[in-house]
């Protein structure tokens, strides 16, 4: 089997070209996860963090289909996939509307004075 060398530029290309593959098949969620973290390169070991381990799961559970077409596509066969969950990255996430808000008012704390001044609702 190839052991062609290529870059993480390269890779991260490919990687691309498998999420808009999923998210043209309507693998949307999958598609969503792998597009969570930017993939990084150590030797033909591709690296991701993922906020919790659901995603990990669901990643590993389709993990030979992504395989195959990076190792393809790439032209090696000695490509591996090394996934980590840091918990405390979820915390980035916003996913209720408060907690959207909460978000932009660490940003932006003057966001609170125009909600209070047009007596807005959230």
């Amino acid at each position: 089997m190839p052991r062609k060398p290529f870059t993480e530029i390269a890779m991260q290309a490919v990687w691309k070209e498998y999420v808009a593959r999923l998210q043209k098949k309507g693998e949307k969620i999958l598609a969503s996860n792998l597009e969570t973290d930017t993939p990084t390169l150590k030797g033909t070991v591709i690296q991701l963090e993922f906020p919790n381990d659901t995603m990990r799961v669901e990643l590993e559970r389709a993990q030979h289909n992504l395989l195959e077409y990076l190792k393809r596509k790439l032209e090696n066969y000695d490509i591996t996939i090394d996934v980590s969950v840091n918990e405390a990255a979820e915390k980035k996430y916003a996913y209720t509307t408060r907690e959207k808000y909460e978000k932009l008012k660490d940003k932006n704390p003057d966001l609170e004075l125009l909600r209070k001044t047009f007596d807005l609702d959230i």
